[in-house]
């Protein structure tokens, strides 16, 4: 049997992943079909199109190993194995699965096959011991872990701490002992000491969430920000009585979206409110000791009249979210208080007070 390979698992080393090595392939072509994006995207799914030929790759006599993950990974994508005749098979979308608009290849090279294929790896961890409905059920936070590693992968500058190479940490051991909608990990590494020598053997845990923009409104000409209010798991589980959190709007950098899109978008999800220009306040691990979240923070100016507040939120994800104007002066005595616990907020508000009378100044 020729396994015909087309458009994500015919270039990079997606195919690599979840397989589980490297495979032979050769050129190859199926035609009377083109690739269109399959429902929302960007995954594509083979189209019957008359007049186009889609080329691709084919994999001669595929490992029955080997066929078995793949099968696993695609079905978890809604994709099925189905002959096509003289010993060739291919995947093609189950009925579910509506076609959208024509796949761009560079595209999706250029924003999601790193971060797909390293997501790729992930799914393929529980293979076979979970069923595949059960691991995709979290594909999107597995996506989005994902291009958090990708976005992570430079690093910041190292002027004055360590500049790490690639063998200053060993990973001896990891396992995952709970993957959710946010999921963990346990390790066992050893690591370089500042003395040169490498360390003993050591057991540390991770929680793993993903890159997240936080963007607090400002008004310069009113001088006043607007705040959001929400229920909070963290203050509720550690028995805080008050556990609705006064923060700056924030939200999930989705995969395939620049923090700055992400800030927009969570304005107008969380308050109504269209921000005029953005103004990076800094970025940064807020717990970096156990979890891996790293917050894109900015200002946003914007238009702020009496009318704005209110209360939003997305159903589907079970958002309740109150708004507040408040005056920049009245800040303070919400910081000096505490009843401003959220640290994202406070340590945009202090960049705001170095900042404010600027920004007034050009308003």
């Amino acid at each position: 049997m020729n396994l015909f390979l087309w458009g994500p698992l015919a270039g990079g080393d997606l195919l690599t992943r979840v397989v589980g090595g490297p495979v032979e392939t050769g050129a190859g072509a199926l035609r009377g079909y083109g690739l269109r994006v399959a429902g929302n995207g960007p995954w594509p799914m083979p189209w019957p199109d008359a007049a186009a030929t889609l080329c691709g790759l084919v994999w001669c006599d595929p490992s029955a190993q080997g066929l078995a993950r793949l099968d696993y990974y695609m079905r978890g994508h809604g994709f099925d194995r189905v002959a096509l005749g003289q010993g060739q098979e291919t995947y093609l979308a189950d009925a579910s699965v509506v076609a959208g608009a024509a796949w761009d290849a560079d595209h999706w090279r250029a924003n999601w096959a790193e971060t797909t294929a390293l997501a790729a790896g992930e799914v393929m961890r529980h293979y076979p011991a979970r069923p595949v409905e059960q691991t995709m059920a979290r594909y999107p936070s597995i996506l989005s872990a994902a291009a958090s590693r990708v976005m992570a992968r430079d690093g910041g500058p190292t002027t004055l701490r360590r500049h790490a190479g690639a063998a200053d940490v060993e990973v001896i051991a990891q396992d995952q002992p709970y993957a959710g909608f946010f999921s963990i990990e346990d390790y066992t590494l050893r690591h370089i000491r500042f003395d040169g020598r490498m360390s003993s053997p050591i057991r540390r845990t991770a929680f793993l969430s993903t890159d997240v923009v936080t963007v607090l409104p400002y008004d310069p000409v009113r001088d006043r920000v607007l705040l959001v209010e929400q229920f909070r798991m963290g203050p509720f589980a550690r028995g805080d009585r008050q556990c609705w959190s006064l923060e700056a709007i924030a939200g999930r950098c989705e995969p395939g979206e620049p923090p700055e899109i992400t800030a927009r978008r969570e304005a107008e999800e969380e308050a109504g409110l269209t921000l005029a220009r953005l103004i990076k306040v800094g970025r940064y691990y807020p717990t970096p000791g156990a979890k891996t979240e790293y917050v894109h923070a900015y200002l946003g100016l914007a238009d702020l009249p009496d009318d704005i507040t209110g209360i939003a939120g997305l159903d589907a994800e079970g958002e309740d979210i109150r708004s507040h104007l408040v005056a920049y002066d009245a800040v303070a005595a919400l910081l000096e208080s505490g009843e401003i616990e959220n640290a994202p907020l406070i340590l945009s508000l202090h960049w705001l007070s170095q900042q404010r009378e600027s920004l007034r100044a050009g308003a």
